[in-house]
């Protein structure tokens, strides 16, 4: 009975590292834009003329936290505001952490907590912890 308990949790653990792993293959290298923005409380935002976009640097689990980029861009206002990030991905790859200090403007460190609901190759949807925003993402 103790080999079959033994066996199931290294299966689940060779599972869980490898969901981590393809997850991050997945972001990793990567610019990824949000293209759609839904909060609870005012429904869709308008996304006209606003360009949100992660890059996501190449990392291994064992090398994280990760590090890359995020750009807010409003080109209507002139405003192009950069952040450096640093992103962790939980073992089972449903939990993404993002630490943004801000490049080129006075402004605060700002950690978001998301929930991972889908990541594809091109697509992904994550919720804000904080505030329960549910924005879809696309590779550029």
């Amino acid at each position: 009975m103790k080999h079959i308990l033994y066996l199931f949790l290294a299966v689940g653990l060779i599972t869980s590292c490898s969901k981590e792993k393809k997850a991050l293959k997945s972001l990793g290298g990567e610019t990824w834009v949000m293209t759609k923005s839904t909060y609870e409380d005012t429904g869709n935002e308008d996304l006209s003329g606003i360009r949100r976009a992660f890059t996501f640097d190449k990392c291994k689990p064992k090398d994280q936290p990760c590090s890359g980029t995020f750009v807010y861009q409003i080109p209507e206002f002139n405003q192009d505001l950069q952040w450096t990030i640093t992103y962790t991905l939980s073992d089972d790859a449903d939990h993404l952490t993002i630490v943004r200090t801000p490049s080129n403007f006075q402004g605060t460190v700002q950690t978001d907590e998301y929930d991972v609901l889908q990541l594809k190759k091109t697509f992904m949807e994550l919720k804000n912890l904080a505030n329960n925003h549910v924005s879809e993402w696309n590779v550029e």
